[in-house]
């Protein structure tokens, strides 16, 4: 008798919930042990109507006005979104209270549901319904409901300390790039103030988030504390403070030899530092350039064929750029990179 090769059998591709669902049973079935409990599975509930309140909730954060709704409850949560962030954010060990996902981001569930905790819901939306509660133009359909952990000034000030304050820092853009420049280059935190009558955007913000990658949820972040008070807590803890100016005098801040401008490498980062960075505009009010300990001016290249540096068509770098090149500085010196 002819035997014939056994072929396997053709099967259709099973749709994105139930694959889901056979994920976490064999999961589930794969951690039964004798004596060992086993974890309910995490099952999603399903979100009808805008007026849903976990909707409104996902709608305010995202939007980067969490106090709008529900603001005793809302205090402190941001929203995240994306694929990538929400992993970030379920993988950086902050709280997670909620995690929305529509028709279309039904197929980014299975890969994070081993990093999604028991007590965080699991939500499911239309897309109809997550456009609406989305902060983007094009949603991918998944997000996240987070409470960032808070900091204290004693976590800044550990090991051989390097904290970036921005204090009137008002795009949300700059808040997170330095966020992140922050995080890779080595410092042990970040203080965001007003400077003057000028704020600083929240580094929580959706916005400001996706600018951070997500470092925003990694890193110690310190607000509402008043800069002059800030800059004295520094000097307290022994932390010499260095204050970004375009300009080589602010409202008479540089009249000696103590406050002249220094080029960052005219500098000893190689001590416990705090790098201030100012508005985009306006830079620093002269009060907080003359608090702080010493002023660090980055130079311009001089226009082809002119005299000096005063002729660079440049006025001043974006608070970012000039931000991040500070860091790196701090980090050659020593020797992170």
């Amino acid at each position: 008798m002819a035997r014939f090769p056994a072929r396997p059998l053709a099967c259709p591709p099973l749709p994105p919930h139930r694959a889901l669902l056979l994920s976490l049973h064999m999961k589930r079935m794969a951690e039964m042990r004798p004596g060992r409990a086993v974890a309910a599975p995490h099952l999603s509930e399903s979100i009808e109507s805008r007026e849903n309140r976990w909707l409104k909730r996902f709608r305010a954060a995202l939007s980067g006005d969490a106090r709008r709704h529900d603001e005793d409850e809302s205090e402190g949560i941001a929203g995240v979104e994306g694929a990538r962030l929400v992993e970030t954010a379920l993988r950086s060990g902050v709280e997670i209270l909620a995690v929305l996902f529509s028709e279309t981001g039904e197929r980014h569930v299975p890969k994070l549901q081993q990093w999604i905790p028991a007590e965080a819901r699991l939500l499911r939306a239309n897309d109809r319904l997550f456009a609406f509660a989305s902060g983007t133009e094009t949603p991918q359909g998944i997000a996240a409901l987070v409470r960032p952990r808070p900091a204290a000034f004693d976590d800044l000030i550990t090991g051989l300390p390097l904290i970036l304050v921005m204090a009137g820092v008002q795009d949300p853009g700059n808040v997170g790039t330095l966020v992140r420049t922050a995080e890779a280059l080595g410092a042990n935190g970040v203080c965001v103030c007003a400077a003057g009558d000028i704020g600083t955007a929240n580094p929580f913000s959706p916005k400001a988030m996706r600018s951070s990658a997500g470092a925003a949820l990694r890193l110690p972040i310190i607000r509402g504390i008043a800069a002059p008070v800030l800059l004295a807590q520094l000097r307290i803890a022994g932390i010499r403070v260095y204050a970004a100016c375009p300009e080589e005098v602010v409202d008479g801040a540089a009249t000696d030899s103590a406050t002249k401008p220094l080029a960052p490498w005219e500098i000893d980062w190689r001590q416990p530092v705090a790098l201030l960075v100012g508005n985009e505009g306006a830079g620093l009010p002269g009060d907080l350039v003359r608090s702080a300990g010493g002023i660090v001016r980055i130079p311009h290249a001089a226009h082809p064929g002119a005299a000096n540096q005063e002729d660079s068509p440049a006025e001043s770098l974006n608070a970012a750029v000039a931000g991040s090149i500070l860091l790196y500085e701090v980090a050659r010196q020593r020797g992170l990179c």
